[in-house]
């Protein structure tokens, strides 16, 4: 116990001390890896967007050997959220009735994500979908009542036919990455997972080695071990979240077999224990290295997303509804996340389009316009001077519907997807 509080003692300096720079992705508890090899030893681990040699870093930004006597270990790892739209197994990007997890969904002006499980709302009873907020509120002015498709959309789910729930309440921050979703009548609901037939109904924490499986609408049923357990900072668009959670590796952590653990369209999977059936994580970020040894997937603790959502894996009786003034309170011990850098100074995103000649309205497509849609996703003059050297700022765009191309005459035209909103507009930025 005492060896246990130790390296959570130090696991907590390290946020404190180095969460705030820049270059650091990560902080956890995980094993120790060598020459590509991992160790039985367990260590704290500083996650860099790119580790770099010794004689390379500044001697300010070293970082030290040990913490509290627990040694510290540097990792690389860049997190992106797991993006949607790959090619899933057939019958799970397929209308079914009943519905269940693993099976394809989306927000109606969204792509498709995963089903992590049939939830019950604690303040009524209703039954709700979970997944990840950015399948289920993909769309950048996403709001409550929102309608939700089963199966996604880019699996041809259609408005008029497969409504099948209204968007309800999400969170993205340190708790996770989620939302919930009302189920509407029409189609019947079953809450085993597709696929594994495995019916969740409790929670806990996910342990360091612990084997943990998930069915996801496009890899599957896979499973992995639980490599590291801490705080991982992930790129939403144009800012960073810091999100708690665990990060999972193969098996056989040399992936000779080039197992996917999981990919684009699994976001939302529920990542439980195969033999107690316990609900440990819900998955939302991923890898997209073609290297066999660095597939890995994140994801959020569940039983800290069902209290922060108000939803539980099991029905609620009218007797134990949370009322007003009943919802849960956060534990002020919770230590903060660490402070993100500020955005870009410069006009905002609508003064630059406004001048550019952007739309402000027009006829029908009915729609947000081009300027919505990017201040909504935290874009200003900076990063979209940017966007042709930052592939991640692009793909961001892309995302939310956007085809983005530098012109030789300096110029950026960014352009929608007319079947999401409306604009398209050519910026150009004066020299220097």
């Amino acid at each position: 116990m005492a060896e246990t509080e130790t390296v959570q003692r130090a696991y907590e300096k390290a946020l404190r001390a180095f969460g705030h720079r820049a270059e650091v992705t990560g902080v956890d508890i995980g094993y120790k890896y060598k020459d590509g090899r991992r160790g039985e030893q367990v260590v704290l681990r500083v996650h860099l967007r790119e580790k770099l040699a010794p004689g390379l870093v500044d001697p300010a930004q070293l970082l030290p050997a040990e913490i509290d006597g627990v040694p510290l270990d540097v990792i690389q790892g860049s997190y992106t959220p797991s993006g949607n739209g790959v090619l899933a197994l057939a019958a799970r990007r397929h209308r079914r009735d009943p519905v269940q997890p693993g099976l394809s969904i989306s927000h109606h002006l969204g792509t498709a994500g995963t089903i992590g499980a049939i939830v019950y709302d604690r303040t009524d009873g209703a039954p709700c979908i979970l997944s990840n907020k950015h399948v289920l509120a993909e769309a950048a002015l996403a709001e409550a009542g929102d309608q939700i498709l089963q199966p996604g959309r880019i699996d041809g789910g259609r408005r008029d036919l497969d409504v099948i729930a209204r968007l309800r309440r999400m969170h993205l921050g340190i708790k996770g990455d989620a939302a919930i979703a009302a189920l509407t009548q029409g189609r019947q609901m079953r809450t085993a997972l597709y696929g594994s037939d495995i019916q969740i109904q409790r929670t806990r924490r996910a342990r360091l080695g612990d084997l943990a499986a998930k069915s996801g609408r496009t890899t599957g049923v896979t499973d992995g071990r639980v490599d590291g357990v801490g705080r991982f900072k992930v790129r939403y668009g144009f800012h960073d979240q810091w999100i708690e959670g665990f990060k999972l590796r193969t098996q056989d952590h040399a992936n000779p077999g080039n197992l996917e653990l999981t990919r684009h369209g699994d976001s939302g999977a529920l990542w439980y224990d195969p033999v107690t059936q316990e609900g440990l994580g819900l998955h939302f970020a991923g890898e997209d290295d073609s290297a066999p040894a660095a597939e890995f997937a994140l994801a959020c603790h569940l039983d800290a997303v069902l209290d922060e959502l108000l939803v539980s894996l099991t029905p609620v009786a009218p007797e134990d509804f949370i009322g007003p003034g009943e919802v849960p309170v956060p534990d002020p011990a919770d230590p903060p996340a660490p402070a993100a850098p500020p955005p870009p100074a410069g006009p905002t995103l609508a003064d630059l389009l406004r001048g550019a000649g952007a739309p402000e309205a027009s006829d029908p497509p009915a729609g947000p316009t081009l300027a919505d849609l990017l201040s909504a996703a935290g874009a200003n003059a900076e990063t979209l001077r940017n966007l042709d050297r930052d592939d991640t700022c692009a793909a961001a765009l892309r995302e939310h519907g956007l085809s983005v191309a530098s012109r030789a005459d300096g110029s950026l035209e960014i352009e929608l997807d007319p079947g999401r909103a409306r604009g398209k507009v050519r910026i150009t930025f004066e020299p220097g």
